[in-house]
Parts: C-alpha cells; sequence; structure tokens
C-alpha cells in the first residue's frame, strides 16, 4: 500500500508543516489542534492546506469540511478547532468497516495480479456496474445523507455516493494495491451548465491519464462505458477545468480506444469493424471517432452504421445509439 499526498508535496515547507500537525491531530481526534507555527494563519493559506488534506486523505473522511475554524491568542498561537461528523467510537466502527470493504474488493477483484492497467479497469468496471450516483446526496433537509454521499463511507457502506465519494473511494481503493491515484477537483459542464467536480488522475506505469469514473458510470447503461477513462488533458478540458496545477496527462497509450484499436480515423475503418463484427455475430459496437469524421452529424453516422449493417445483414435494421460527441465516442446496437 502506497500513501499518495501529491498535494502535500505542493506546499511549501511551513504549509507542509502545518498540514502534518493538523493531520497528526484529526487523526488522534482532537478537539484542539496546536499548530507550530507563530503568528497569523491566513484564510488563504488555511484553505489550501485543509484542500490539500481533504483530497490527500480521504481516510479523514469524519471531519466537516465546511465548518473548521482556527484562532491566534495574544501570544501569536495558532490552534484549529475541527468540527466531527462521528465521534471517536463511531469512527473506529467505520474504520474497521472500510477496511474489510476494501480488503474483500482487492480479493474479490483480485487486485494483487495483473498489470496496473488490469488493476484500474478492474476497479473502473466494479464501480460502473455496482455504484450508483446518489442526486438527492446534496439534499440539505438529509444532512446525514449529504455527509454519506461526499466521503468515501457512502460507497462502501452504501455504494451510492456524489462525484466527491467516488473519486475518494478510488484513490483508496488503488492506493491500497500500489497504484498512484489523486483526487482532482475543479469544474465541469453538462447540459450547458457548470458544476463543481472531482474526479481522479490516476498513474499507470509511470504515465498520469485523467478518468472520470462518476461520469462513465452515468452512461454505463446496458453496457460499461469509457468514455472519460485514461483519456488526456485535451479530451478532459472540453468539459473539465481544473483548481490546480495537475501531473501533464499526454500518453495514449493506456486509454482505453487506444489500447483495444477502437479508434477510426476514417469511413473505412468504422464499416470494416461494423462489417466484421456482424459477420462473428456482434450486434453492439462501442468505439471512438478521430480527425475531420468527428465532424460528420450524428444523424449521418447512424445512417453509415445502418446502411453497413444492412449490407451485410441483407435485412432492414434498427440501429440504438449512444453518443458522447464531446470526447467523439459512439455506440450503437443494431436490431
Amino acid at each position: 500500500m502506497i500513501v499518495d499526498r501529491y498535494y502535500y508535496a505542493q506546499l511549501n515547507k511551513q504549509e507542509q508543516v502545518v498540514y502534518k500537525a493538523f493531520y497528526n491531530g484529526l487523526m488522534a481526534h482532537e478537539d484542539v489542534i496546536p499548530i507550530p507555527i507563530k503568528g497569523q494563519l491566513s484564510k488563504e493559506v488555511f484553505n489550501k492546506i485543509f484542500h490539500a488534506m481533504t483530497r490527500d486523505n480521504p481516510l479523514i473522511y469524519y471531519v466537516n469540511q465546511s465548518a473548521c475554524n482556527w484562532a491566534t491568542d495574544a501570544f501569536g498561537h495558532t490552534a484549529i478547532c475541527p468540527q466531527y461528523f462521528y465521534g471517536r467510537e463511531t469512527v473506529r466502527k467505520y474504520n474497521r468497516n472500510i477496511e474489510n470493504a476494501v480488503n474483500n474488493l482487492a480479493a474479490q477483484l483480485k487486485l494483487t495480479e495483473g498489470t496496473d492497467y488490469e488493476k484500474e479497469i478492474r476497479v473502473h468496471d466494479w464501480f460502473c456496474k455496482n455504484v450508483k450516483y446518489d442526486f438527492k446526496g446534496s439534499d440539505m433537509d438529509e444532512p446525514a445523507r449529504v455527509v454519506l454521499s461526499h466521503n468515501i463511507v457512502g460507497v462502501f457502506a452504501k455504494q451510492k455516493a456524489q462525484c466527491e465519494g467516488i473519486a475518494k473511494a478510488v484513490k483508496v481503493l488503488l492506493n491500497a494495491v500500489d497504484i498512484k491515484c489523486i483526487v482532482a477537483t475543479g469544474e465541469a459542464e453538462a447540459n450547458g451548465k457548470k458544476e463543481h467536480h472531482a474526479w481522479n488522475v490516476i498513474d499507470i506505469d509511470g504515465s498520469p491519464y485523467q478518468v472520470d469514473v462518476t461520469w462513465d458510470i452515468g452512461a454505463s447503461k446496458e453496457r460499461i462505458a469509457y468514455d472519460y477513462f485514461n483519456v488526456t488533458d485535451e479530451i478532459i478540458s472540453r468539459t473539465h477545468s481544473f483548481e490546480d496545477e495537475m501531473p501533464k496527462c499526454i500518453s495514449t497509450e493506456d486509454n482505453y480506444f487506444e489500447k483495444n484499436k477502437l479508434i477510426f480515423r476514417n469511413r473505412s475503418q468504422m464499416i470494416t469493424y461494423i462489417t466484421q463484427g456482424i459477420a462473428k455475430g456482434r450486434t453492439d459496437f462501442y468505439f471512438r471517432l478521430d480527425g475531420f469524421f468527428n465532424k460528420f452529424k450524428r444523424s449521418e453516422l447512424t445512417k453509415i452504421v445502418a446502411k453497413a449493417a444492412m449490407a451485410e445483414l441483407n435485412r432492414t435494421v434498427k440501429v440504438q445509439e449512444m453518443p458522447n460527441e464531446n470526447v467523439g465516442t459512439y455506440w450503437f446496437r443494431i436490431f
């Protein structure tokens, strides 16, 4: 198991001193945490450290992220006063349950076997099959549900969470099997609306990739979606923007579509893929388009798929489609 503290490494030395003292105090469930610095701690610096703390350490799920205060006395002594969602005994119980859940999943998914890519895709697929997005997880009339949906307990205990809880649970599982994974935060735009969002940056064999498991969960209807699995900065930036500087994600080697040779750059490549698949009895087709081919309208693309299928099957067909034009991925089912 690795401890992947990317955000700690971005802090200066004094901020790291505060981070360590803060972390140790939270782990000990202290009500007042003395900070070994002199002088005032600015709100900006405190928020930076607290933000780093909560993203680096998903196992500190029991701290209220929106109601943590600090104070400096007349002698220049500073202390942080956190608020906890759960008492010590409840945290101990939850920690045991989380540890058991992680160990059981690691065994079930065989996360000690295979390459980093194989481990990663097993984790991704488990989330897409088993975890649901909690659409009521921001309802302030249900505060307990809000807490669960934004941390790892929602995933490991209820298998239901919002993006923050999902991204943090992905980090916990992958870090547990020695794969570097960090939580990325910022904004994402869907249906013309921007909202605060969390996803992951995952290191596979020395190359970082952008991975949004939450959005793949949302797209996994009748299949498992890989639209946002190991994509580059260029692709994720079409819909996402980052709060902080992140590792540069430029490799395409372990992108799902690259890995499985499902990227097509002209019409003939796509038609060959469909006709060969139909000849083998397949009815589902999932691929990504690159280059000028992206300029095709969805209706045109559907007609091309239908025409290729009719030519191969020698009968009329119906085509069900599920496109993601933001990233150029398309899923078709032929009846």
